[in-house]
């Protein structure tokens, strides 16, 4: 825990860097790949597999689209992997051979969700997972929100949502079966139960507000009081990869949302060590 600790409380030196200033998130990465474990970096760059599933599809398809970032593996590891499928995660290297043998036929959605859908499956059955402990967590989050704010803004728009979402567990299946106002998941939402009410009667920007705020919501609740641990860390570095997409889509909202989270980081860190 003193690693943690200490690395913890450097990460407000951060925001000295210049190249933090307009690009926080790189920054940050380079300093986690210096001070964390292999391990705790590699953990760490799995909360993105998202994204990694993404690129995937945009590989395969040949997009000229730039890749989703952060993300698990690098644009020479991932390229690396569609040479060698099997050198990647099993959910990832499976999907690649059928795409390769042309059984996308067999698939019961689109292409980009049943590879969402798979890797999701796999995911959500704890003793067979490749990811486990805070990644997992945060991911089967990740792809409920998804879920749920898919179907939101189709039903925003009155459209059919059963074939654009993903459903891998109870939570998305019961949203893929329920017309209720609130999927019949009322109960279950937790964080996420304000985005009903936000997609009803707000801006497409103010949605997005609300979802990042969802986000954090979340990463608070997951990481309590345990202000000095690797999840901490994770945590950080999840809330650094949303502000730097919030510059780039309003820097205001970015700066105020960057000199929040150093502030409550500065609160945080001046509390005495847990040793």
């Amino acid at each position: 825990m003193t690693q943690y600790y200490y690395l913890v409380s450097s990460l407000p030196e951060l925001a000295s860097d210049t190249s933090f200033d307009k690009h926080p998130y790189p920054a940050f990465d380079e300093f986690a790949r210096e001070e964390l474990h292999l391990a705790d970096y590699s953990d760490m760059r799995k909360c993105f597999l998202l994204n990694d599933a993404s690129n995937i599809n945009s590989k395969l398809d040949a997009s000229p689209l730039a890749m989703k970032a952060p993300s698990f593996y690098s644009e020479n590891e991932l390229e690396d992997g569609l040479a060698e499928p099997d050198e990647l995660f099993d959910f990832f290297s499976e999907f690649i051979w059928d795409i390769r043998l042309e059984r996308q036929n067999q698939f019961t959605m689109s292409k980009e969700n049943e590879l969402l859908c798979r890797m999701m499956t796999a995911l959500s059955t704890e003793k067979k997972s490749e990811i486990r402990g805070f990644p997992r967590e945060y991911l089967i989050f990740k792809a409920q929100l998804k879920n749920l704010t898919t179907a939101l803004a189709c039903r925003k728009d009155e459209r059919l949502y059963i074939d654009e979402i993903f459903p891998f567990d109870h939570f998305t299946k019961k949203i893929s079966m329920s017309q209720a106002p609130d999927f019949g998941i009322g109960d279950e939402l937790g964080v996420m139960k304000p985005l009903v009410d936000a997609f009803a009667d707000s801006s497409a920007l103010d949605i997005e507000r609300a979802i990042t705020k969802t986000s954090w919501a979340w990463l608070d609740e997951r990481i309590g009081y345990k202000h000095f641990s690797r999840e901490v860390v994770f945590s950080f570095a999840i809330r650094i990869a949303d502000v730097e997409r919030w510059l780039s889509i309003t820097p205001v909202d970015g700066r105020r949302m960057l000199d929040e989270l150093l502030e409550k980081l500065h609160r945080n860190t001046t509390k005495k060590s847990p040793l």
